[in-house]
C-alpha cells in the first residue's frame, strides 16, 4: 500500500514538473521561434551567394546586329583576306550579322569577397544568438503568464473559500433572524458581501481566460490550470547575453568598412569567350558564311570612383552607430540587472512576511467567527476580518508571481535557459 502511494506521489510530481517543460518544448516548434530560424537561413544563404562569386560563371547569348557599314564577323588578318579573295571565298564582313555563343568568367583574386564572407559569418553568429535570446525571452513570457495564472487560481480558491464561509455565516444568521435574535438587515450585509465575491470571481475568470490565451499564442497549448512553480537550479551569472549579438554585429560592421576599402585593390579576372557568327551576304561575293571565334583574357581591374569613397564614409558612420548602440544597451542592461537582483531579494523577504501575515489573518478570522457567533462582533467587524484574510492571500500570491517574473527576466539577461531553472 505504501509503495503504491509513493509511486502515485512520484507520478503526480513528474506531471507537475513536466508541464512547464512541455510548454517550453512546444514553444520551440511554433512560428514565433521558426521565424528566427528562417532569419539564420537567409543570412547563411547570403554568405553562400558571396562564395558563389568565386566560382566560374557562364553567360549564353544570341544577337542580331545591323551595321550601316560592312563589319567583320571576326578579326581577319591581311594574309587570310588576300587568300580568301584569290580563292573567291566569302570574306567575314557583312552589314547583317547573327551571333550565338557564351562567355565564361572567373575571379582569380578579389580580396573584398573574402572579407565579405567574414562579415556574414559574424552576422550568422549574431542571428543565432538573437534566436537564442528570443527563445529565452519567450520562455520568460511563458513563466510570467504561468505565474500570474497560478496567482489568479489561488485568488479564485480564496474567493470560493470566502464564499463558502459567508454562506455558512448566512445560514447561521438566518436562524437567528427567524428566531428574533438578530435584525433582518444583518442578512442584507452578508448578501452584499456575497454579491461582491461573485463580481470578483467573474473578473478573475476573465483574467484567467486572457492569461490562458497568451500562453496558447506562444506555445499552441491550451492549459486547463497551472501548477505551482519551483526553482530547481540557480541562475548562472556571467556576461550579459544580449550584448553578445550586438558585439557580433559590431564585428560585422568593422569587416564592412574593411571590404569597402578593399574595393580599391586590383582585381584579377579570367575570361573566355566563344561565338558562332553568321551572315547571309558577305561584302565581296554576296555569299552566306559561317565562322567561329574564341578568345581568352586575363584582366587586371583597378576600380576608381568617387562613390566608393562615399561608401567608406557610410560604412564608418554605421560602425560608429553600432559602437554607440552597444555602449547604450550595455549601460541599460547593467542597470536593469542590478535593479532586478535587488527586486528579487526584496520579493524574497516580502514573501516570507506575507506568509506570516496570511497565517495571522487566518487565526484572527477563526477567533472572529467565534466572537460573531456569541454576538461580541457586529456584521461589519466580522466582514473586515474576512476581507483582511482575502487581501493577505492576494498580497502573498501577487508577491510570489512578481518574484517568478523577476527571476525570469534576470535569467534572460544572463542568457540562462529557464528550462534548466524552473519546473
Amino acid at each position: 500500500m505504501k509503495r503504491a502511494i509513493f509511486l502515485s506521489l512520484c507520478t503526480i510530481t513528474l506531471i507537475q514538473a513536466s508541464e512547464l517543460h512541455t510548454l517550453f518544448d512546444a514553444l520551440k516548434k511554433q512560428p514565433v521561434t521558426k521565424v528566427d530560424e528562417a532569419a539564420i537561413r537567409v543570412v547563411s544563404l547570403q554568405k553562400e551567394k558571396i562564395k558563389d562569386k568565386l566560382y566560374p560563371s557562364l553567360r549564353l547569348f544570341a544577337s542580331y546586329e545591323y551595321y550601316d557599314h560592312d563589319t567583320n564577323l571576326r578579326p581577319v588578318p591581311p594574309p587570310e583576306a588576300n587568300r580568301r579573295i584569290a580563292q573567291h571565298k566569302a570574306l567575314p564582313f557583312a552589314k547583317n550579322i547573327q551571333r550565338v555563343g557564351g562567355v565564361v568568367s572567373m575571379p582569380l583574386f578579389v580580396k573584398e569577397l573574402f572579407t565579405l564572407q567574414e562579415k556574414l559569418s559574424y552576422l550568422i553568429r549574431a542571428a543565432k544568438l538573437k534566436k537564442e535570446l528570443n527563445l529565452y525571452k519567450n520562455e520568460a513570457l511563458i513563466v510570467g503568464a504561468y505565474a500570474n495564472l497560478d496567482y489568479i487560481q489561488e485568488i479564485e480558491l480564496a474567493l470560493f473559500a470566502r464564499k463558502k464561509s459567508l454562506l455558512k455565516t448566512y445560514e447561521d444568521l438566518q436562524i437567528k433572524v427567524q428566531s428574533g435574535r438578530a435584525a433582518p438587515v444583518a442578512l442584507d450585509k452578508i448578501e452584499s458581501a456575497l454579491d461582491k465575491i461573485e463580481i470578483a470571481i467573474a473578473q478573475i475568470a476573465a483574467k484567467k481566460a486572457k492569461l490562458l490565451s497568451q500562453i496558447e499564442a506562444l506555445t499552441g497549448v491550451r492549459l486547463q490550470k497551472a501548477q505551482t512553480i519551483t526553482q530547481i537550479a540557480p541562475i548562472q551569472k556571467s556576461k550579459l547575453f544580449a550584448l553578445k549579438a550586438l558585439e557580433q554585429k559590431l564585428q560585422a560592421s568593422q569587416k564592412d568598412v574593411q571590404a569597402k576599402k578593399e574595393q580599391f585593390l586590383p582585381k584579377i579576372l579570367l575570361e573566355a569567350k566563344y561565338t558562332q557568327n553568321f551572315a547571309q551576304e558577305d561584302v565581296m561575293f554576296h555569299k552566306s558564311l559561317h565562322t567561329e571565334y574564341a578568345q581568352a583574357s586575363l584582366k587586371l581591374l583597378i576600380p576608381l570612383a568617387k562613390e566608393q569613397f562615399r561608401d567608406i564614409e557610410i560604412a564608418k558612420a554605421k560602425l560608429l552607430q553600432e559602437q554607440e548602440e552597444l555602449a547604450k544597451v550595455k549601460m541599460q542592461l547593467e542597470a536593469e540587472a542590478l535593479s532586478l537582483e535587488q527586486e528579487l531579494q526584496a520579493y524574497k523577504h516580502a514573501q516570507e512576511s506575507a506568509k506570516k501575515r496570511v497565517e495571522k489573518e487566518r487565526d484572527l478570522l477563526r477567533y472572529a467567527k467565534e466572537a460573531f457567533k456569541v454576538g461580541r462582533l457586529t456584521e461589519e467587524e466580522y466582514l473586515r476580518y474576512e476581507d483582511a484574510l482575502l487581501e493577505a492571500i492576494a498580497n502573498l500570491e501577487e508577491i510570489r508571481a512578481k518574484r517568478w517574473q523577476t527571476l525570469a527576466k534576470l535569467a534572460v539577461l544572463y542568457g540562462n535557459d529557464l528550462e534548466r531553472i524552473v519546473e
